[in-house]
């Protein structure tokens, strides 16, 4: 993703403020950037991040510098990462980030980064770890904190922080220009859940690792949906766990594959209002569930609880097999 290229399009009050920082040697100490599910949160911070210690800055990163590469590869000592999105960030780790930066930074240009991505999924207990850190940073330490949801964040947290909140593109336009750039329509519709960027769903689904996951987690939900059109509960249940509980065995599908389910069901909810949808590629199959599934809401909500449950440590196959079993027991005996 070219995220210099997306700021000055998409986000040109960040890309404003950001450049006269840099331009003129006034960075904040700790910046929390907020945006819904799919906006690059991330990208953007480790761009932003880069710019900081980028060999070749214009002002911003250069992204082929020495320095930048060794930061996409994780080799660079004084730049410390923590993702919140696939465990809880620990009290632990952000005590090795206070431990680690109370030293002399191992890099001559002396200035130490950390990113905390989705600052929401960290445990109670880091909390104050993370809040005492931002009241006394260090000399040249410099955060970057993201959030899915402001409101989760610690109001003494964003006291203490600069934020730059990212706006959502509408997700018609971003599933056009993904189309424009050869991504086939229903990947389109569907990544755009995920990714608010027609430039990260290409790359995606050009990326072996990520692709596998995500081709995975969409042949589950196609056949989720075709089993929830079986009126006969033991076939359907039959069908379902042969076709999606042995493919989805990772957290990372699981995320995938209920996500897509909550989207699919907002879409027939939408068609019960007569509203208009997003995923108008599975139009067909969403009709005849609309025409079919009741209590639309309350299942939205049961499948976003049972998403939630993934970072409990819980047994995925489990969680998939109450998820398939809870939804299509209760279809198919309103069916009969």
């Amino acid at each position: 993703m070219q995220v210099e290229k997306y700021l000055i399009k998409n986000q040109p009050i960040i890309y404003k403020i950001f450049k006269r920082a840099l331009e003129n040697n006034q960075l904040s100490h700790a910046y929390l950037l907020s945006g819904n599910p799919g906006t690059p949160l991330f990208e953007t911070a480790m761009f932003l991040a880069k710019s900081i210690v980028c060999d070749d800055p214009n002002p911003f990163a250069c992204n082929s510098c020495i320095t930048c590469l060794r930061i996409e590869d994780n080799n660079y000592p004084d730049f410390l990462i923590f993702d919140g999105s696939k465990a809880s960030i620990k009290k632990e780790e952000i005590v090795g980030i206070e431990s680690k930066f109370e030293k002399t930074a191992f890099e001559t240009k002396g200035k130490k980064i950390y990113i905390l991505h989705l600052v929401e999924n960290t445990s109670v207990e880091a909390i104050n770890s993370v809040l005492k850190f931002l009241e006394e940073p260090g000399e040249n330490v410099f955060a970057f904190l993201t959030t899915n949801n402001e409101n989760s964040v610690l109001p003494t947290i964003i006291s203490r922080c600069q934020t730059l909140r990212l706006k959502l593109i509408d997700r018609n336009t971003v599933i056009q220009e993904a189309i424009e750039l050869g991504v086939p329509q229903d990947d389109a519709e569907l990544l755009s859940y995920f990714y608010n960027d027609c430039e990260l769903i290409y790359d995606v689904l050009n990326d072996e690792d990520r692709s596998e996951i995500y081709k995975t987690s969409k042949d589950a939900f196609r056949n989720f949906l075709e089993a929830l059109t079986n009126d006969d509960y033991k076939e359907a249940l039959y069908y379902s766990q042969k076709n999606i509980i042995p493919i989805v065995k990772t957290k990372e599908s699981a995320r995938f594959f209920l996500d897509m389910l909550a989207n699919a069901f907002k879409d027939i909810l939408a068609l019960q209002n007569g509203s208009s949808i997003i995923l108008n590629s599975y139009a067909t199959i969403l009709e005849t569930l609309a025409n079919k599934i009741t209590n639309v809401d309350a299942k939205i909500i049961e499948i976003l609880k049972d998403r939630n449950l993934i970072n409990a440590n819980i047994n995925t196959s489990l969680l998939m097999d109450h998820v398939v079993l809870s939804l299509i027991k209760e279809e198919t005996e309103n069916g009969k």
